[in-house]
């Protein structure tokens, strides 16, 4: 099977301290007035200038990540009880909106490679190129306010070691499942945190472990 141009955010993929169904998630704040939404699989950032703990979608760039996000509770002023939700819509919220974020240092999550950037060169078992072990840097895409599921996806290789991810693995099995084919676009892979605020020793990331 082809792989698909559908990305789906960073979806767990393995956990580190933490198992199904939480992964150690921990608990942040996402401000009432934040405008912007936030999907399940979106990379979130601090709020930069801030000292409240604030997060917020995250944007592709060097700042460090805060996590993954997984969804979120809030008082709704609209339907008057507390409403979960697999993404924050932007407004709506009586108050901070509690958030849950993977930021288990050691977690993995799958993810889609944007065209062939992330593609191995050769086949499985002679190949000559590979993203395995390099840093890679992410686009925020568009979620699905259907769903609630992120659009995010890898968008770029390189050796810049404040990219916040790091490529681990491939998807590979099972053969002609989605994103399956690494030697074709859109292929999936496995990623670890790289530049993450629990990994991160001020001056650069600390790597995966």
């Amino acid at each position: 099977m082809t792989n698909s141009n559908s990305p789906f955010g960073f979806q767990q993929y393995q956990g580190g301290a933490g198992g199904a169904p939480t992964f150690a998630m921990s608990l942040r704040r996402i401000a009432s007035g934040n405008a912007t939404a936030i999907f399940q699989g979106d990379p979130v950032n601090p709020v930069i200038g801030s000292a409240t703990g604030y997060i917020t979608q995250g944007a592709a760039g060097t700042t460090r990540i805060d996590g993954i996000f997984w969804g979120c509770r809030y008082v709704s002023v609209a339907q008057k009880r507390t409403v979960w939700s697999n993404y924050w819509p932007g407004s709506d919220a009586n108050g901070d909106v509690d958030a849950y974020v993977v930021d288990d240092p050691n977690s993995r999550f799958k993810v889609m490679g944007n065209s062939t950037t992330f593609n191995i060169t050769g086949t499985l078992s002679t190949y000559t190129s590979s993203p395995v072990g390099q840093y890679a840097q992410y686009a925020i895409g568009s979620g699905s306010t259907s769903t609630g599921i992120s659009g995010a996806y890898l968008n770029t290789l390189g050796t810049t070691v404040t990219y916040p991810f790091i490529v681990t693995d491939l998807i590979t099995f099972p053969p002609g499942a989605p994103g399956a084919d690494p030697t074709t676009a859109y292929n999936w892979v496995v990623v670890g945190f790289n530049n993450e605020w629990m990994r991160t020793n001020g001056a650069g990331p600390t790597g995966i472990s």
